[in-house]
């Protein structure tokens, strides 16, 4: 639920309820997020976003004290919040932002859980920080954040941006917070070529202007990089990494974790790491059917590719973590005929086939908020790719040939392997259509292993 300061002001709440408070607000992934935590945790709460105008926080802040359990303060409060607290934490203090603030016993306590989220990214990453040579890039209130973990835990940074001066001023801070930091501010042109961590804590990449990056390259020793951005998940800067050697994390799982740490904060409940992997999952599949609708203008995913390829396994997959509904169009047909696939072939006919399936893929066309798993031979056939294309975003699982082998040889169902030597006949159908796969699909994804698979097809759109 997102709430102008107007509606905030008559709110009552009916259960123990948090909020987020900012301005704009605009799209916010908090709500649906902490609703996740509360359902792993078994906490009946709820968490709502109120769009709180500066000249308002205040007022705002005062109403939450008397109703609320906590809040979350993003841009522009996270500063502002501070002379309205009655105690800081240490880091908060040394980082001059907020993003927590707990209720208790007539007081205001405010806490920075961006910190921990950033810190738990690293971690499972298996990055160490001690001695490493880190490219900061920005210098506000999320570059402040991942440069006082960096100085904390005896990294080298080197901090960068369009703005020296504002660099400078968070090297000072920094200094001042952490005695005996080792801290650089350099042009983007003098970035030292040892750099080894690279930090994007700018919004430069973020949808809608997805290809713009605040570097040209990154330095070539560069072994892991971390962009705060996570629309879209794969970020232009990250695309900038040598994917040979260096690893990339986006911002979602940093976004996670603060969000359990602010629980911790509010209610004391502590999360085990597989229920916070499960909520990543979830929180990227509700990523991708936002982006799907606002990026790609469609409401729809499809998959195709070649027999054997795992259209139906991933796409039961792919539909349960984005709550759409899986149509897989072979057993549709079948359905609808009332005949199996092979018994078709046999009684009527390729041809016969083919009509029907252009048929049922124009009817499942016209649905909204589905997964559709197409026939290994649909796209031969132009209009069933224009038909899906115009409601769907297509994508083609290029799965490794050695893999669909394998897979085939668990199935005697294929009536067009049903020759004397099937593996040459699946060779030549799958030199024939490959091409034809890649020229009809939106985006290729490729991988041998099915999770890789997911998570690529999630991370794409």
């Amino acid at each position: 639920m997102l709430l102008s300061m107007e509606q905030f002001r008559v709110f009552q709440p009916e259960k123990p309820t948090y909020a987020l408070f900012g301005w704009p607000l605009g799209h916010t992934m908090s709500p649906e997020l902490h609703a996740q935590l509360f359902a792993a945790s078994g906490q009946d709460a709820d968490y709502i976003g109120v769009a709180v105008p500066p000249e308002d926080l205040p007022e705002a802040f005062e109403l939450a004290k008397r109703r609320l359990g906590g809040i979350n303060c993003t841009i522009p409060h996270k500063k502002a919040v501070i002379p309205l607290l009655d105690e800081v934490d240490t880091a908060a203090r040394n980082l001059h932002s907020v993003n927590t603030v707990a209720f208790r016993d007539g007081k205001a306590v405010g806490y920075n859980t961006d910190i921990l989220g950033f810190a738990e990214s690293l971690t499972r990453d298996g990055i160490r920080l001690r001695g490493k040579k880190v490219l900061l890039l920005g210098y506000g209130g999320a570059a402040s954040v991942m440069a006082y973990h960096c100085v904390t835990q005896g990294a080298y940074l080197t901090i960068t941006g369009r703005n020296l001066d504002k660099a400078e001023s968070l090297r000072q801070q920094l200094c001042a917070a952490v005695p005996g930091a080792h801290i650089a501010v350099y042009n983007r042109r003098h970035i030292p070529r040892d750099i080894q961590i690279v930090l994007n804590s700018t919004p430069v990449g973020m949808y809608p202007r997805e290809n713009a990056a605040p570097l040209h390259y990154l330095p070539h020793k560069a072994e892991y990089v971390f962009d705060a951005i996570y629309n879209p998940p794969i970020t232009a800067t990250m695309r900038l990494a040598n994917p040979k050697k260096a690893r990339v994390r986006d911002g979602l799982f940093m976004l996670v974790m603060q969000a359990a740490y602010a629980q911790t904060v509010w209610s004391g409940v502590r999360f085990e790491p597989q229920a916070c992997e499960t909520i990543l999952r979830r929180t990227y599949g509700k990523m991708a059917v936002k982006r799907l609708h606002e990026k790609h203008g469609k409401r729809n995913i499809v998959l195709c590719g070649f027999m054997g390829s795992g259209k139906t396994t991933i796409g039961r997959k792919l539909a349960r973590l984005t709550g759409l509904e899986f149509i897989d169009a072979d057993q549709y047909l079948e359905a609808r005929e009332g005949k199996k696939i092979p018994d078709i072939f046999a009684e009527q006919g390729e041809a016969y086939f083919r009509d029907r399936e252009c048929a049922y893929i124009r009817e499942l066309s016209q649905r909204e908020g589905i997964v559709l798993s197409l026939g290994g031979g649909a796209v031969l056939r132009p209009e069933n790719v224009k038909a899906v294309r115009e409601t769907g975003l297509l994508i083609h699982l290029d799965t490794p040939y050695y893999r669909i082998l394998k897979n085939l040889s668990y199935s005697n169902t294929r009536p067009l392997l049903a020759g004397p030597d099937k593996q040459a006949e699946t060779r030549r159908l799958y030199n024939a259509r490959k091409a034809v796969y890649h020229h009809a699909a939106d985006i290729s994804v490729r991988s041998p292993k099915i999770s890789e698979v997911l998570e690529k097809v999630v991370k794409s759109i």
